[in-house]
């Protein structure tokens, strides 16, 4: 054991929790009671122990890093408290192996303006601004990191890396190794120590916190670019889309067509033919049975997915730009729940202002009562709130008859 490391480490946390860190006057010493409570290692049963503790203390106060008194009637034997000399501080970071807080903080503080710099005119990084703009705000006002970036200096700046990396390669999408490669060197580095805080951080500054429950880490990943394979856009509908010098058209895709999100930035949709409708599903089993069964010339059916990522969203709204302008209908389907009443609503308030439910009514809930699935108090309670949201107006007759019945009916029901 390095008992002056070991003390000082202790003494040194508490230092760095202290008004007088923060740079506030404060009569008050940054002490241990060396009792069993506060400090068990202080054995005063253990002759040997004890006297090994009494001789590193002494040896630290001579150096001018500590300072100590006896136990009242046993001076010389029992050590009652152990304080740190600040005016010492500097060598008490030395010998304790430890870098200082303050340094640490410095670090972060320029870090964190060297990437506000490098962001500041780049297209959605609103929330890493924010993130970055609190960060700096705790640090400078409480000398922290805590809730925003661990203690840890390595894991902070890996988080920054990460958050660098995010905000200046403007929408792209890398799959999650790949990114931990271009971040750190390392396949494994993210998955281990960046992707936990990362997930907080997209959840508190990117997401709405209506869908913070509803989302997986991997959809909530997908929001900021980061996937854990390629992403895939499905669709089956007669649109018309130039990709550099080629027209494609894909009426003559019958059974449907994928295209993968590099090919998505790089489309320009042309004509809409014969499309009077656009349906958004949500499930993928349901989207595959209603295009195997739907040769409708006017209908074209997209696979939504859970919560879109940056690319879905940029197809989205690359179609309805150009569908809108004659006169299409839009239409998503998805879970009678509140995951999939959130889903509607996102698209519908961020891309299609005009966007109508489909099979999402109460008759379609009736309809599949029978293999529905019950909710609890927790659940209903969410659903309540909804009914008072304007936003959710096109669901107020089912949510109602939902909390009636205490069900929720799942997409897959219609496959059945």
């Amino acid at each position: 054991m390095n008992y002056k490391k070991l003390i000082l480490e202790r003494l040194i946390d508490k230092y760095e929790k202290s008004r007088a860190f923060r740079g506030s006057d404060s009569p008050r010493r940054i002490l241990i009671k060396m009792n069993r409570d506060e400090f068990p290692e202080y054995d005063i049963e253990n002759t040997y122990v004890r006297e090994t503790w009494n001789s590193t203390i002494s040896e630290l106060s001579e150096q001018g890093l500590v300072d100590f008194n006896w136990l009242k009637f046993e001076r010389g034997n029992i050590i009652e408290k152990v304080w740190l000399n600040l005016s010492g501080i500097e060598n008490a970071y030395a010998v304790a192996g430890r870098k200082p807080k303050r340094q640490i903080l410095d670090t972060l503080l320029a870090r964190i303006d060297e990437i506000s710099v490098k962001i500041c005119d780049k297209p959605d990084t609103e929330w890493i601004r924010q993130f970055l703009e609190d960060t700096r705000q705790i640090i400078t006002n409480k000398a922290t990191t805590a809730g925003f970036l661990p203690s840890d200096e390595e894991q902070a700046l890996a988080i920054l890396r990460a958050l660098e990396v995010l905000g200046t390669s403007e929408n792209q999408q890398w799959l999650e190794r790949v990114f931990s490669l271009r971040c750190y060197s390392d396949s494994k580095y993210f998955e281990k120590k960046v992707r936990g805080r990362l997930l907080g951080i997209l959840k508190k500054y990117l997401l709405d916190e209506d869908c913070q429950n509803e989302i997986t880490e991997e959809e909530i990943l997908a929001q900021a670019g980061i996937l854990k394979s390629p992403e895939q856009i499905e669709f089956k509908g007669n649109i018309v889309v130039r990709i550099g010098c080629s027209r494609v058209d894909f009426s003559s895709f019958v059974h449907g067509a994928i295209i993968n999100s590099d090919t998505v930035k790089d489309l320009t949709i042309e004509d809409v033919g014969s499309i009077r409708k656009i349906l958004f599903i949500e499930n993928k089993a349901n989207y595959v049975q209603f295009i195997s069964q739907n040769d409708d010339k006017e209908l074209m059916t997209v696979f939504h997915g859970g919560f879109y990522s940056p690319v879905k969203g940029l197809f989205f709204r690359k179609l309805y730009e150009v569908a809108f302008q004659h006169g299409v209908e839009f239409f998503h389907w998805s879970d009678m729940d509140l995951g999939g009443f959130l889903l509607f609503n996102r698209l519908k308030t961020s891309i299609i202002p005009s966007l109508k439910p489909y099979m999402m009514d109460p008759a379609a809930f009736e309809s599949k009562l029978k293999y529905g699935q019950p909710i609890d108090s927790g659940y209903a309670g969410k659903l309540k709130k909804l009914l008072d949201d304007d936003r959710f107006n096109e669901f107020r007759e089912l949510i109602a008859l939902m909390l009636e019945k205490r069900m929720k009916v799942e997409q897959e029901a219609f496959l059945l």
